[in-house]
Protein backbone atom coordinates (compact mmCIF):
# COMPACT_ATOMS: atom_id res chain seq x y z
CA UNK A 1 0.00 0.00 0.00
CA UNK A 2 1.54 3.16 -1.36
CA UNK A 3 2.43 5.61 2.00
CA UNK A 4 3.54 8.92 -0.21
CA UNK A 5 1.20 12.19 0.39
CA UNK A 6 -0.36 12.14 -2.65
CA UNK A 7 -2.60 15.91 -4.06
CA UNK A 8 -1.93 19.10 -4.55
CA UNK A 9 0.86 21.66 -3.42
CA UNK A 10 1.24 25.12 -4.21
CA UNK A 11 4.59 26.62 -3.89
CA UNK A 12 5.94 30.32 -4.06
CA UNK A 13 8.33 31.07 -6.59
CA UNK A 14 10.53 33.89 -8.17
CA UNK A 15 8.90 34.79 -11.77
CA UNK A 16 12.60 35.85 -13.06
CA UNK A 17 14.67 33.11 -11.86
CA UNK A 18 12.28 30.18 -11.32
CA UNK A 19 13.57 29.77 -7.83
CA UNK A 20 11.07 27.62 -5.94
CA UNK A 21 9.92 28.56 -2.41
CA UNK A 22 8.17 26.97 0.71
CA UNK A 23 4.71 25.74 0.67
CA UNK A 24 1.51 27.71 0.76
CA UNK A 25 -1.60 26.41 2.42
CA UNK A 26 -4.03 27.40 0.47
CA UNK A 27 -7.87 28.62 1.45
CA UNK A 28 -8.74 27.61 -1.92
CA UNK A 29 -7.97 27.91 -5.24
CA UNK A 30 -8.38 27.40 -9.14
CA UNK A 31 -6.40 26.73 -12.24
CA UNK A 32 -7.14 26.92 -16.19
CA UNK A 33 -5.09 25.51 -19.68
CA UNK A 34 -6.42 26.89 -22.73
CA UNK A 35 -4.62 25.69 -25.89
CA UNK A 36 -2.43 28.93 -27.04
CA UNK A 37 -3.60 30.91 -24.76
CA UNK A 38 -2.30 32.16 -21.31
CA UNK A 39 -2.68 29.62 -17.92
CA UNK A 40 -4.75 31.14 -15.38
CA UNK A 41 -4.76 30.41 -11.72
CA UNK A 42 -6.15 32.05 -8.48
CA UNK A 43 -5.07 31.42 -5.16
CA UNK A 44 -6.40 32.76 -1.45
CA UNK A 45 -4.18 32.58 1.17
CA UNK A 46 -4.04 33.25 4.57
CA UNK A 47 -1.95 36.90 5.49
CA UNK A 48 -0.63 35.17 8.23
CA UNK A 49 1.52 33.39 5.72
CA UNK A 50 2.65 36.00 4.11
CA UNK A 51 4.15 37.92 6.84
CA UNK A 52 7.52 36.68 7.09
CA UNK A 53 8.02 36.23 3.50
CA UNK A 54 10.05 38.38 1.65
CA UNK A 55 7.68 40.85 -0.06
CA UNK A 56 9.64 40.02 -3.69
CA UNK A 57 8.18 36.48 -3.09
CA UNK A 58 4.31 37.75 -3.00
CA UNK A 59 4.65 40.87 -4.85
CA UNK A 60 3.11 41.13 -8.36
CA UNK A 61 5.19 39.81 -10.74
CA UNK A 62 7.98 39.55 -9.49
CA UNK A 63 6.56 36.66 -6.62
CA UNK A 64 4.51 34.04 -8.67
CA UNK A 65 2.84 30.08 -7.86
CA UNK A 66 3.52 26.65 -8.83
CA UNK A 67 0.76 24.08 -8.75
CA UNK A 68 2.23 20.32 -8.61
CA UNK A 69 0.16 17.17 -8.18
CA UNK A 70 1.70 14.29 -6.82
CA UNK A 71 -0.20 10.95 -8.43
CA UNK A 72 -0.20 7.46 -6.95
CA UNK A 73 3.22 6.68 -8.26
CA UNK A 74 4.64 8.96 -5.75
CA UNK A 75 5.98 11.64 -8.34
CA UNK A 76 5.14 15.49 -8.25
CA UNK A 77 4.51 16.74 -11.44
CA UNK A 78 4.35 20.52 -11.68
CA UNK A 79 0.92 21.42 -13.45
CA UNK A 80 0.68 24.98 -13.80
CA UNK A 81 2.77 27.97 -12.68
CA UNK A 82 3.50 31.60 -13.46
CA UNK A 83 3.77 35.18 -12.09
CA UNK A 84 1.14 37.24 -9.46
CA UNK A 85 0.01 39.63 -12.12
CA UNK A 86 -2.70 41.11 -9.63
CA UNK A 87 -4.33 41.10 -6.19
CA UNK A 88 -8.14 40.41 -6.40
CA UNK A 89 -9.34 41.31 -3.00
CA UNK A 90 -8.00 41.40 0.89
CA UNK A 91 -10.02 40.48 3.93
CA UNK A 92 -9.33 41.01 7.41
CA UNK A 93 -7.45 37.23 7.56
CA UNK A 94 -6.66 36.22 3.77
CA UNK A 95 -5.21 38.01 0.50
CA UNK A 96 -6.24 36.47 -2.96
CA UNK A 97 -3.61 36.25 -5.75
CA UNK A 98 -4.81 36.35 -9.62
CA UNK A 99 -1.96 34.42 -11.49
CA UNK A 100 -1.31 33.43 -15.17
CA UNK A 101 1.18 31.51 -16.89
CA UNK A 102 4.84 32.74 -17.96
CA UNK A 103 3.15 33.93 -21.12
CA UNK A 104 1.26 36.22 -18.76
CA UNK A 105 4.90 38.66 -18.87
CA UNK A 106 4.73 38.30 -22.71
CA UNK A 107 1.77 40.46 -22.79
CA UNK A 108 3.85 43.22 -21.71
CA UNK A 109 6.89 43.05 -23.59
CA UNK A 110 6.84 44.13 -27.43
CA UNK A 111 9.28 43.81 -30.98
CA UNK A 112 11.48 46.83 -29.86
CA UNK A 113 14.19 46.79 -33.36
CA UNK A 114 13.05 45.66 -36.57
CA UNK A 115 12.91 41.81 -37.19
CA UNK A 116 12.85 39.87 -40.36
CA UNK A 117 12.64 36.35 -40.14
CA UNK A 118 13.29 34.17 -43.68
CA UNK A 119 13.23 30.60 -44.64
CA UNK A 120 12.16 29.51 -41.21
CA UNK A 121 9.25 27.49 -39.78
CA UNK A 122 6.48 29.42 -38.04
CA UNK A 123 7.79 27.65 -34.78
CA UNK A 124 11.07 28.71 -34.92
CA UNK A 125 9.72 32.10 -35.55
CA UNK A 126 7.57 32.47 -32.42
CA UNK A 127 11.16 31.17 -30.30
CA UNK A 128 12.92 33.86 -32.16
CA UNK A 129 10.47 36.40 -30.93
CA UNK A 130 10.24 35.10 -27.33
CA UNK A 131 13.94 35.47 -27.44
CA UNK A 132 13.47 39.23 -28.28
CA UNK A 133 11.04 39.55 -25.94
CA UNK A 134 13.63 38.55 -23.61
CA UNK A 135 16.53 40.68 -25.06
CA UNK A 136 15.54 43.30 -22.85
CA UNK A 137 17.29 45.55 -19.06
CA UNK A 138 16.48 42.67 -16.27
CA UNK A 139 14.39 40.93 -19.23
CA UNK A 140 15.62 37.10 -18.70
CA UNK A 141 13.21 34.39 -17.69
CA UNK A 142 13.60 30.99 -17.24
CA UNK A 143 12.57 30.15 -20.57
CA UNK A 144 14.17 27.18 -22.83
CA UNK A 145 12.78 25.92 -26.43
CA UNK A 146 11.56 22.26 -26.22
CA UNK A 147 11.25 21.80 -29.85
CA UNK A 148 13.98 21.34 -32.00
CA UNK A 149 14.68 23.83 -34.62
CA UNK A 150 14.21 22.90 -38.62
CA UNK A 151 14.51 24.22 -41.92
CA UNK A 152 11.59 25.98 -42.87
CA UNK A 153 10.30 27.70 -46.28
CA UNK A 154 8.41 30.84 -44.25
CA UNK A 155 8.92 34.51 -43.87
CA UNK A 156 7.55 37.37 -41.96
CA UNK A 157 9.25 40.71 -41.02
CA UNK A 158 8.23 42.83 -38.11
CA UNK A 159 8.33 46.57 -37.52
CA UNK A 160 9.55 48.36 -34.01
CA UNK A 161 7.01 51.37 -35.18
CA UNK A 162 4.06 49.26 -35.44
CA UNK A 163 4.25 49.49 -30.85
CA UNK A 164 0.37 49.23 -30.40
CA UNK A 165 0.71 45.86 -32.17
CA UNK A 166 4.08 44.21 -31.03
CA UNK A 167 3.45 42.86 -27.96
CA UNK A 168 5.04 39.30 -27.95
CA UNK A 169 1.89 37.65 -26.90
CA UNK A 170 -0.11 39.09 -30.02
CA UNK A 171 2.11 38.07 -32.25
CA UNK A 172 2.56 34.62 -30.56
CA UNK A 173 -1.56 34.62 -31.59
CA UNK A 174 -1.28 35.39 -35.05
CA UNK A 175 1.65 32.60 -36.11
CA UNK A 176 -1.21 29.85 -34.41
CA UNK A 177 -4.20 31.38 -36.17
CA UNK A 178 -2.16 30.83 -39.71
CA UNK A 179 -2.60 27.97 -42.30
CA UNK A 180 -0.76 25.26 -40.28
CA UNK A 181 0.39 27.89 -37.66
CA UNK A 182 1.95 26.13 -34.76
CA UNK A 183 0.02 25.39 -31.54
CA UNK A 184 2.60 26.76 -28.80
CA UNK A 185 2.69 26.30 -25.08
CA UNK A 186 4.70 26.93 -21.70
CA UNK A 187 4.81 24.24 -19.90
CA UNK A 188 6.47 24.53 -16.35
CA UNK A 189 8.90 21.76 -15.45
CA UNK A 190 11.44 20.79 -11.97
CA UNK A 191 15.31 22.14 -13.44
CA UNK A 192 16.89 20.31 -10.99
CA UNK A 193 16.24 16.99 -9.19
CA UNK A 194 15.84 18.59 -5.82
CA UNK A 195 13.09 20.72 -7.08
CA UNK A 196 14.30 23.92 -6.09
CA UNK A 197 13.76 25.53 -9.32
CA UNK A 198 11.73 24.85 -12.17
CA UNK A 199 11.91 26.17 -16.25
CA UNK A 200 9.19 26.79 -18.55
CA UNK A 201 9.68 24.77 -21.65
CA UNK A 202 8.29 26.64 -24.56
CA UNK A 203 6.88 23.67 -27.17
CA UNK A 204 5.42 23.79 -30.41
CA UNK A 205 4.25 22.57 -33.33
CA UNK A 206 6.35 21.35 -36.66
CA UNK A 207 6.35 21.66 -40.36
CA UNK A 208 4.99 18.43 -40.50
CA UNK A 209 2.79 18.52 -38.02
CA UNK A 210 1.29 21.87 -36.31
CA UNK A 211 -0.19 19.97 -33.06
CA UNK A 212 2.93 20.13 -30.67
CA UNK A 213 4.94 16.58 -30.88
CA UNK A 214 4.16 14.03 -27.86
CA UNK A 215 5.62 10.94 -26.25
CA UNK A 216 2.24 8.84 -26.16
CA UNK A 217 -1.36 9.06 -27.20
CA UNK A 218 -4.24 8.83 -24.03
CA UNK A 219 -7.07 6.56 -24.47
CA UNK A 220 -10.30 8.27 -23.49
CA UNK A 221 -13.25 5.78 -23.12
CA UNK A 222 -16.62 7.15 -21.85
CA UNK A 223 -18.95 4.17 -22.75
CA UNK A 224 -16.30 1.87 -20.09
CA UNK A 225 -19.00 0.44 -17.23
CA UNK A 226 -15.96 1.34 -14.57
CA UNK A 227 -14.29 4.00 -15.97
CA UNK A 228 -12.50 6.66 -14.10
CA UNK A 229 -14.16 9.18 -16.04
CA UNK A 230 -17.62 11.15 -15.72
CA UNK A 231 -20.49 11.41 -18.08
CA UNK A 232 -19.60 13.60 -20.78
CA UNK A 233 -21.35 16.71 -23.04
CA UNK A 234 -21.42 17.47 -26.28
CA UNK A 235 -21.90 20.86 -27.23
CA UNK A 236 -21.63 21.82 -31.05
CA UNK A 237 -21.36 25.39 -32.59
CA UNK A 238 -21.44 26.42 -36.05
CA UNK A 239 -19.93 29.76 -35.42
CA UNK A 240 -17.62 28.59 -38.21
CA UNK A 241 -19.43 27.74 -40.74
CA UNK A 242 -18.61 29.66 -43.54
CA UNK A 243 -17.98 29.25 -47.69
CA UNK A 244 -15.84 32.40 -47.93
CA UNK A 245 -13.16 34.09 -44.91
CA UNK A 246 -12.11 37.90 -45.79
CA UNK A 247 -8.92 39.01 -44.03
CA UNK A 248 -8.78 42.98 -44.48
CA UNK A 249 -4.77 44.57 -44.00
CA UNK A 250 -3.48 47.99 -43.98
CA UNK A 251 -4.73 50.98 -45.82
CA UNK A 252 -7.47 53.41 -46.02
CA UNK A 253 -10.66 53.41 -48.90
CA UNK A 254 -9.84 51.35 -52.11
CA UNK A 255 -5.67 51.41 -50.89
CA UNK A 256 -6.75 48.63 -47.85
CA UNK A 257 -5.46 45.01 -48.60
CA UNK A 258 -7.83 42.26 -48.65
CA UNK A 259 -7.64 38.39 -49.07
CA UNK A 260 -9.84 35.80 -49.08
CA UNK A 261 -10.12 32.19 -48.94
CA UNK A 262 -13.42 30.00 -50.07
CA UNK A 263 -14.63 26.56 -50.22
CA UNK A 264 -17.96 25.63 -52.00
CA UNK A 265 -18.45 22.32 -51.00
CA UNK A 266 -21.31 23.18 -48.37
CA UNK A 267 -23.12 25.68 -51.21
CA UNK A 268 -22.70 22.43 -53.75
CA UNK A 269 -24.32 20.42 -50.79
CA UNK A 270 -27.17 22.59 -50.19
CA UNK A 271 -26.03 24.49 -47.87
CA UNK A 272 -26.48 28.66 -47.78
CA UNK A 273 -23.40 30.83 -48.65
CA UNK A 274 -21.76 32.19 -46.00
CA UNK A 275 -19.09 34.83 -45.15
CA UNK A 276 -17.10 36.70 -42.22
CA UNK A 277 -14.65 39.21 -42.19
CA UNK A 278 -11.52 39.49 -39.77
CA UNK A 279 -9.89 42.48 -40.10
CA UNK A 280 -5.40 42.81 -39.33
CA UNK A 281 -5.59 46.01 -40.00
CA UNK A 282 -1.56 46.20 -38.88
CA UNK A 283 -0.62 43.68 -41.59
CA UNK A 284 0.51 44.89 -45.58
CA UNK A 285 1.71 41.59 -46.10
CA UNK A 286 -0.57 39.44 -48.57
CA UNK A 287 1.06 35.75 -48.01
CA UNK A 288 0.42 36.47 -44.33
CA UNK A 289 -2.71 37.69 -44.68
CA UNK A 290 -4.02 34.71 -47.05
CA UNK A 291 -2.26 32.50 -44.72
CA UNK A 292 -4.78 34.11 -42.13
CA UNK A 293 -7.37 33.81 -44.25
CA UNK A 294 -6.88 30.05 -44.80
CA UNK A 295 -6.39 29.13 -40.89
CA UNK A 296 -10.03 31.12 -40.07
CA UNK A 297 -12.11 28.64 -42.81
CA UNK A 298 -12.26 25.91 -40.66
CA UNK A 299 -15.20 24.36 -42.65
CA UNK A 300 -17.91 24.89 -45.09
CA UNK A 301 -20.58 23.29 -43.85
CA UNK A 302 -19.66 20.86 -40.53
CA UNK A 303 -20.11 22.27 -37.18
CA UNK A 304 -17.46 22.28 -34.40
CA UNK A 305 -18.28 19.64 -31.81
CA UNK A 306 -16.79 19.72 -28.18
CA UNK A 307 -17.10 17.20 -26.20
CA UNK A 308 -16.40 17.80 -22.09
CA UNK A 309 -16.01 14.86 -19.25
CA UNK A 310 -14.26 14.77 -16.06
CA UNK A 311 -11.21 13.04 -15.17
CA UNK A 312 -9.68 12.25 -11.94
CA UNK A 313 -6.34 13.50 -10.98
CA UNK A 314 -5.28 10.16 -9.68
CA UNK A 315 -6.71 7.83 -12.42
CA UNK A 316 -4.22 4.82 -12.61
CA UNK A 317 -4.84 4.83 -16.01
CA UNK A 318 -4.93 8.65 -16.88
CA UNK A 319 -3.09 10.49 -14.07
CA UNK A 320 -2.87 13.71 -14.35
CA UNK A 321 0.77 15.30 -15.64
CA UNK A 322 0.76 12.25 -17.90
CA UNK A 323 -1.30 13.96 -20.71
CA UNK A 324 -1.50 17.84 -21.45
CA UNK A 325 -3.34 20.29 -23.50
CA UNK A 326 -2.39 20.11 -26.90
CA UNK A 327 -2.13 16.29 -26.84
CA UNK A 328 -4.31 14.19 -29.65
CA UNK A 329 -6.17 11.33 -27.78
CA UNK A 330 -8.53 8.47 -28.93
CA UNK A 331 -11.69 8.98 -27.09
CA UNK A 332 -14.51 6.32 -27.88
CA UNK A 333 -17.87 7.80 -27.77
CA UNK A 334 -21.67 6.36 -27.98
CA UNK A 335 -25.11 7.79 -28.52
CA UNK A 336 -24.53 11.12 -29.41
CA UNK A 337 -26.21 12.85 -32.15
CA UNK A 338 -24.08 15.17 -33.54
CA UNK A 339 -20.85 12.35 -33.12
CA UNK A 340 -20.83 9.11 -34.95
CA UNK A 341 -19.95 6.17 -32.16
CA UNK A 342 -16.79 5.06 -32.22
CA UNK A 343 -13.43 6.22 -31.10
CA UNK A 344 -11.29 9.01 -33.38
CA UNK A 345 -9.08 11.39 -32.57
CA UNK A 346 -9.64 14.39 -30.80
CA UNK A 347 -7.30 17.19 -29.46
CA UNK A 348 -7.47 18.25 -25.69
CA UNK A 349 -8.16 21.79 -26.17
CA UNK A 350 -8.49 23.04 -22.19
CA UNK A 351 -8.52 21.42 -18.91
CA UNK A 352 -9.55 23.03 -15.54
CA UNK A 353 -9.85 22.38 -11.81
CA UNK A 354 -9.15 23.37 -8.22
CA UNK A 355 -7.66 21.37 -5.63
CA UNK A 356 -10.09 18.43 -5.58
CA UNK A 357 -9.35 15.34 -8.03
CA UNK A 358 -11.62 16.23 -10.38
CA UNK A 359 -10.29 17.86 -13.83
CA UNK A 360 -12.01 18.76 -16.61
CA UNK A 361 -10.79 18.71 -19.59
CA UNK A 362 -12.56 19.74 -22.99
CA UNK A 363 -11.60 18.15 -26.51
CA UNK A 364 -12.51 19.08 -30.21
CA UNK A 365 -12.02 16.74 -33.44
CA UNK A 366 -8.67 16.99 -34.69
CA UNK A 367 -8.73 18.76 -37.35
CA UNK A 368 -5.07 19.54 -38.01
Amino acid sequence: MSTHETGWKVYSIRTTTGEVGSEYDPVSGSWGIDLNKTETMRIEVQKSELRNREKLWWMPWSGGVLFTYTGQDGVEEPIVAGPIYDYEYETTDTLTFLCGGIRKILERRLVWSDLSFKNMTYGDMAWGLVSHGMDKPGGKLPIIHGTPSENGRFEKNYQRWNLANNDIDKLLTDLSELQRGPDIMFRPQWADEDHTRIVWVMVNGTQLNPSIPQTGEPDFDTTAAKADIGAPTISSSAKYVNSRVWVTGSGEGEGVVRVYAENLVGVQNGMPFLETVISASDQSEQGSLQAKANGALVSPYEMVDQVTFTVRANSRKHPLGSYHVGDTAQVTLKGWLNIPDGTRPMKIISANGDFTDAVTLDFQEDRW
